[in-house]
């Protein structure tokens, strides 16, 4: 089997145990988010057949769709991939479907990858798949924790009405010499772990902040933590989680739990942590202009501060 490089297709899925419109010229749409087990599902629509639960998730860079509903939709695989995580990689087949749809907006000639029974984890029951950042590169979004709700907008016109400081985000990295793409990298502190910046890809998929350390600073993450456990798509880990405060721009989000995972460390991936959209009441992300707004407000006519992050 032909191996794809490191981080070619990210998938971030992390729970912590604890019919559309249609029409051509639609540019924006508004649709309903479902929380189960502490991620966001959404409705989508796979070459016109559905709707069917998706986990929406802007830390995987590919959109992933489970084996089965592939099979009955009679797609024919592409080839084999291999879908990495903190935890390791696992084999899998390439697909390309004609449509992939949400609320009306939709992204023709979309590369999936699939997954089967045994490595599905968080997928269990009717979810079916994962929207990924390959979808979703394609608008802007706010994701509204509060209303439970996620726009999407194929121009500037969701921009042109949030205010908020712009953090500037990283769309690629690098592994081994290998390119990661489809990412949305942004810089925070955690200074209750190290007093330096560190480079978090934002992540609807996880529902608790996870920290990657380097191997010698590893035991920062034991003191005043609480022994737990975290299931990405194929394992369960043991874990330790602590309470918190991000600084992320101007913004300090306190009491968030975090969370380190045995053999889990900085070398294996090219991020120092996964940050949950679900910590903030609003998240605006500008694929467009390649920045995200932590609890955006309406706009007004004064000039948005951008803040210039120094990003990998």
């Amino acid at each position: 089997m032909r191996r794809t490089p490191f981080c070619a297709f990210l998938i971030s899925v992390a729970c912590f145990s604890f019919v559309p419109r249609t029409g051509a010229q639609m540019t924006t749409a508004r649709v309903s988010m479902n929380q189960v087990g502490g991620l966001e599902i959404v409705q989508v629509l796979v070459n016109g057949t559905g709707p069917y639960d998706f986990i929406l998730d802007t830390g995987a860079n590919i959109t992933v769709i489970k084996r089965p509903l592939l099979r009955r939709l009679n797609i024919p695989d592409d080839g084999p991939v291999s879908i990495v995580t903190a935890g390791g990689a696992s084999p899998h087949r390439k697909a390309m479907v004609n449509s992939v749809a949400i609320g009306g907006l939709s992204v023709e000639h979309l590369e999936v990858n699939d997954l089967d029974r045994t490595t599905s984890g968080s997928l269990a029951g009717r979810v079916q798949g994962i929207l990924g950042e390959n979808f979703l590169k394609n608008f802007d979004i706010l994701i509204d924790n509060e209303q439970q709700t996620l726009i999407l907008d194929r121009t500037s016109n969701l921009a042109d009405t949030l205010a908020g400081e712009h953090l500037q985000i990283s769309r690629c990295g690098s592994f081994n010499l290998e390119p990661t793409t489809n990412r949305i990298v942004v810089k925070l502190n955690v200074r209750s772990f190290l007093q330096k910046p560190l480079f978090f890809l934002v992540d609807s998929g996880s529902n608790i902040a996870m920290l990657y350390p380097e191997r010698g600073l590893a035991w920062r993450v034991t003191e005043n933590t609480q022994p737990a456990a975290l299931g990405d798509l194929s394992q369960t880990r043991d874990c330790r989680v602590q309470m918190a405060t991000l600084e992320i721009g101007r913004e300090s989000i306190r009491h968030v739990r975090v969370v380190s995972c045995e053999g889990m460390t900085r070398d294996k991936i090219d991020i120092d942590g996964l940050l949950p959209t679900g910590v903030f009441h609003r998240l605006f992300i500008s694929h467009r202009g390649a920045y995200i707004i932590a609890n955006p407000n309406p706009a007004t006519h004064e000039r948005v501060r951008v803040t210039r992050n120094e990003l990998p």
